[in-house]
């Protein structure tokens, strides 16, 4: 079971990172600022993408 949850979600850290970017999202809507959100979501997703294939 644990090697499921492993391949589903993953480790701590891209819990996290996920968890940080759906946070910062809804912030971001939350204070008015949807329109840039829509190109700040994805350069954050291209920057965890990179510090991911670091590790």
């Amino acid at each position: 079971m644990n090697a499921f949850f492993k391949i589903l979600f993953g480790d701590i850290y891209n819990l996290a990172f996920v968890g940080c970017v759906v946070a910062a999202a809804a912030a971001m809507v939350h204070f008015g600022a949807g329109r840039e959100a829509v190109y700040a979501v994805p350069a954050l997703l291209l920057a965890g993408a990179g510090w991911f294939a670091t590790r």
